[in-house]
């Protein structure tokens, strides 16, 4: 367990805790590392989940399925990334999406039940975990809160906008970089990523930003915000 404590300290479920804590916390939870090979399915769409997972090797795809057959890529998973957390809490179980291995890949499965059945000395570092898995339940719902902002914006060039506006925000510099690769961020802003690409050379014709590779600088924070609104 010490080599996987080793990948997985920074993960912010772990804040605030050390390895030694992490790994007493892991086995307290009965923790497991669970092997899959390429293109196995670790779940599906309306499947009840009951653990949440941490990449330790390889890539795992969140797969969205729609009515039609088609399937669709919502994001990339990779090391220290996790995965099933949304489901935690809730009062439902059942995942929206597949999760399917891309390669051969490991990742640490835990049981929802660390955060319900605290051990018999109810330990400082327990409690830690379950406060650090409510940040990460938080962030994400503000999150979805400021992609349904980003969402509302009637051009695919004003949906950039915001979000180029709240990495200025969060960086406070007119500098940044994008925290997704080019496909994700497509994703993200529900559009095709050629879509994506040619209006952000739009708009670095246009002299309002200037981009290169996932380096933004914003040359027109006024126009910027003009196409926000």
């Amino acid at each position: 367990m010490k080599e996987i404590t080793k990948v997985i300290k920074d993960n912010q479920l772990f804040d605030n805790m050390n390895e030694d804590e992490i790994g007493k916390v892991l086995k307290c939870g009965n923790a497991f590392v669970a092997e899959y090979k390429d293109n196995q399915t670790i779940f599906q769409k309306d499947d009840t989940i009951r653990k949440l997972g941490i990449v330790l090797e390889g890539q795992f795809n969140l797969v969205s399925q729609k009515y039609n057959g088609t399937r669709v890529i919502i994001t990339t998973l990779e090391q220290n990334d996790l995965f099933g957390e949304a489901l935690a809490f809730s009062s439902t179980k059942e995942t929206p999406y597949d999760l399917v291995s891309t390669g051969n890949s490991k990742a640490l499965i835990i049981p929802y039940d660390i955060f319900f059945n605290l051990c018999q000395d109810v330990c400082g570092f327990h409690k830690t975990l379950i406060n650090n898995m409510l940040a990460i339940l938080s962030d994400k719902i503000v999150m979805l809160n400021n992609k349904m902002h980003i969402l509302n914006a009637e051009t695919l060039k004003g949906r950039i906008a915001v979000y180029l506006l709240a990495l200025h925000k969060k960086t406070n510099s007119m500098i940044f970089d994008m925290p997704m690769k080019r496909q994700e961020l497509a994703d993200f802003l529900n559009v095709k990523r050629p879509s994506l690409s040619r209006e952000l050379s739009n708009m670095q014709q246009e002299n309002i930003i200037d981009v290169y590779r996932s380096t933004v600088k914003i040359l027109d924070l006024e126009c910027l915000k003009e196409l926000a609104d």
